[in-house]
């Protein structure tokens, strides 16, 4: 096991620089051993010191956090990604960052993904395991299911009307949740997301895309298109569950093509 874990930070902002110094000097376990203004800097960084944990931020000028993240192989430190930008979160989770923490950050939130970090590379090798979106750090599920339902938004908990509800699409450990007028990126696995979506509201019609049944507008062979002409292809998996569907929604037989 290992106690000490060494970190690095790689953020050309000197105010940023001097937050996450002040939090890890908090912490026993870490231990700061290079501050890097830009990204060419911490590939030299990473290479000499083979960090446990790196605290990478996006937007830096010549080379961003993201291109630095595409240069990796299997060789990396844990990433943490520390941005003020929200879209980029969906990329980031792309390269399997173990979190990503909005700026202005808090030294609680700073905590829990430090601890995610900790949690993975301390543990006996025989009870490692990817850090799962479902815990409670991620975004905490409704007692019971029902019509309205919780999910975080970056810093933020938002309530969500399952009836508004499009379409949800899944990419790795994340969700999008399409809504009539924008779209919500949560660090949550599609099980989870099925678990809080009312059964008799939305159908799964393949391993990356549930559908709210009333949102299907037409279905062509093994498409579905939605109301916002969304078109979604059908899993062969899911192909009788949404015949099924169909048959139970139409006076008439309904058959796939």
């Amino acid at each position: 096991m290992k106690n000490l874990l060494t970190c690095i930070i790689i953020d050309d902002e000197p105010l940023a620089q001097n937050v996450l110094e002040e939090f890890i000097g908090r912490l026993s376990f870490l231990s700061l051993i290079r501050t890097c203004n830009h990204a060419y800097e911490a590939i030299e960084a990473i290479h000499e010191h083979k960090p446990d944990l790196a605290f990478l931020d996006i937007t830096m000028p010549e080379m961003t956090g993201l291109e630095l993240l595409k240069t990796f192989t299997t060789a990396r430190p844990q990433i943490i990604v520390t941005t003020a930008h929200p879209q980029y979160a969906v990329e980031g989770f792309e390269y399997s960052v173990t979190d990503y923490l909005l700026k202005p950050i808090s030294f609680d939130r700073f905590l829990r993904a430090v601890n995610k970090v900790k949690d993975k590379l301390t543990a006996p090798d025989d009870l490692k395991t990817t850090a799962s979106p479902d815990d409670t750090t991620s975004s905490p599920a409704p007692p019971a299911k029902g019509r309205f339902f919780w999910i975080r938004e970056g810093k933020k908990l938002v309530q969500i009307d399952a009836e508004q509800v499009i379409y949800v699409e899944g990419m790795k450990d994340y969700v999008k949740v399409y809504l009539p007028d924008k779209m919500i990126v949560t660090y949550l696995t599609m099980q989870k997301m099925e678990e809080l979506l009312p059964l008799n509201l939305f159908i799964r019609v393949n391993r990356s895309y549930i559908v709210r049944r009333s949102a299907i507008r037409s279905v062509n062979g093994n498409t579905i298109e939605t109301t916002t002409k969304q078109e979604i292809p059908i899993g062969g998996k899911y192909r009788d569950t949404v015949k099924e569907v169909l048959r139970e929604s139409f006076i008439g037989r309904a058959e796939l093509d």
